[in-house]
């Protein structure tokens, strides 16, 4: 009997790579932000063996720390894409939206760089990222059996979206208008309506969308932030010296 050998992991990690550009790359995928990224290569790829495996934390926080030293050389809109082997299914969704917060909650707390100051803390607010290695994200996660057609893949897979980018590749506010919308148009054709997850204005926040699962109008940001330099009370001392409320070209 031939001995089992363990799966290479660069090998999976190819195939899941190859199967990722497919699924964005595809004419109906609606995120053209996705599109021009994969398109152009300006993204840093990771694989691991299970999301929620002993040292799947401080791996992905190892990736958003080199992908932090190298995305403003990576071009116009870029990302960090981290995919897991496992697992291969999920409970349900309710239960991957509290599954993925835990997640993102742990690389929080395993995180010792100073909140971006850009952004808000308070993941209640309009002006909320996700600061991690120093840089405020908006995450995507495309995972098994996602009730969105653009979020469901074989793989999970978490996206950092660095927040930054948006304001950078689209400085007229009229022109990111215009791209949100046809963004939003393409997600309504592919799935018959806009993600309900996403916030109707400005005001507010995008955290509801981050895990892609379904939630509910009375859903809760469950992330705890805390209070160190950048965060909470000291970013909202800041008055005048706040950033423009946050835009997104990732919207479905």
């Amino acid at each position: 009997m031939t001995p089992r050998r363990e799966p290479s992991l660069d090998m999976v990690g190819r195939l899941i790579e190859r199967q990722l550009r497919c699924l964005v790359l595809d004419g109906p995928f609606p995120c053209l932000g996705a599109r021009s990224a994969v398109r152009n290569d300006s993204y840093v790829f990771a694989v691991h063996p299970d999301l929620f495996a002993p040292g799947a934390v401080e791996a992905v926080a190892e990736d958003l720390r080199r992908f932090a030293e190298v995305r403003l050389r990576l071009g116009r809109l870029y990302s960090c894409i981290v995919s897991f082997v496992e697992p291969r299914t999920i409970p349900d969704e309710q239960a991957w939206d509290r599954q993925v917060w835990a997640f993102l909650q742990a690389l929080h707390d395993a995180d010792d760089a100073p909140w971006d100051a850009r952004f808000s803390a308070d993941p209640e607010s309009g002006d909320f990222a996700l600061s991690l290695a120093g840089v405020g994200h908006l995450v995507v996660t495309l995972y098994p059996g996602a009730t969105r057609y653009a979020r469901r893949f074989a793989w999970p897979t978490l996206v950092f979206n660095p927040l930054e980018q948006d304001t950078d590749a689209f400085p007229d506010e009229r022109d990111f208008a215009r791209f949100q919308h046809l963004i939003r148009a393409r997600d309504a054709r592919l799935q018959g309506q806009v993600n309900p997850s996403l916030p109707a204005t400005r005001d507010e926040s995008q955290a509801p969308g981050f895990s892609g699962a379904p939630v509910p109008d009375t859903w809760r940001c469950p992330l705890v932030v805390q209070n160190r330099e950048g965060a909470i009370g000291e970013f909202r001392d800041r008055g005048a010296a706040r950033s423009p409320t946050p835009r997104s070209a990732r919207g479905t």
